[in-house]
C-alpha cells in the first residue's frame, strides 16, 4: 500500500464523520435548539411609553414628563427594562461641558444599577448632542403593582439642556 491510498482512506473516514455530523445537524440539532429556546422564558407583559416632548433638565434630577408606568409583577416573573433617550445642549449651542445622568425609580426609590451617566464637551460651539442608554433586570421582585419612572439632569456651562426622544419599554417574562 503506498502513500496516497493511505490519504485516501484518511479522507474517506473525515467525509463519512462530516456526512454523519450533516445528517445529526439537520434531523436532530434543529428540535433541540427550539425545545431549549421555547422551555426556558417566555414574554408574559409588555408596555412601552414614548416621551411627547422635550424634558429642560435642571443641576438636580427631576421627573421626566410621560417618561413613567404602573407595571404589574406575577409571581415568579422578572422584570426587564430599557430607557434610551437623546440628550443635548438645546437649540442655542454654547460652549462648554456638558454634564449629567438619567436613572429608573422604582416607588420613588432609585433602582440599582439602573443610573447612566455622561460627559458632552461642547466646546465647539454649536449644539451638540448623544444618545444614552440605561437597561438592567430586576430578578426576585414580589408580586404586585409597581411604578417605574425616569429621572434626568443635565448641566450645560452654556446653553440649556435637555431630553428628548425618550423611550421606556419595560416587559415581564418567566
Amino acid at each position: 500500500m503506498g502513500k496516497g491510498s493511505g490519504l485516501a482512506i484518511i479522507a474517506l473516514i473525515i467525509g463519512i464523520g462530516g456526512i454523519g455530523f450533516g445528517v445529526y445537524s439537520v434531523f436532530f440539532l434543529p428540535n433541540t435548539i427550539i425545545q431549549q429556546a421555547s422551555g426556558r422564558s417566555e414574554i408574559t407583559q409588555i408596555w412601552t411609553v414614548e416621551q411627547a416632548g422635550a424634558f429642560y433638565t435642571g443641576s438636580s434630577y427631576g421627573d421626566m414628563t410621560d417618561m413613567d408606568v404602573t407595571i404589574t409583577v406575577h409571581a415568579g416573573e422578572t422584570v426587564y427594562v430599557m430607557f434610551n433617550a437623546q440628550i443635548s445642549n438645546g437649540p442655542t449651542g454654547g460652549s462648554g461641558w456638558l454634564t449629567g445622568g438619567v436613572r429608573i425609580m422604582r416607588d420613588n426609590v432609585l433602582v440599582p444599577g439602573s443610573e447612566r451617566y455622561f460627559i458632552i464637551d461642547s466646546s465647539v460651539g454649536t449644539s451638540v448632542a448623544m444618545s444614552i442608554t440605561t437597561h438592567f433586570i430586576i430578578e426576585g421582585l414580589a408580586a404586585g403593582t409597581y411604578e417605574l419612572k425616569v429621572q434626568a439632569t443635565a448641566l450645560a456651562e452654556v446653553g440649556s439642556d435637555r431630553v428628548e426622544d425618550g423611550l421606556l419599554i419595560v416587559y415581564t417574562y418567566r
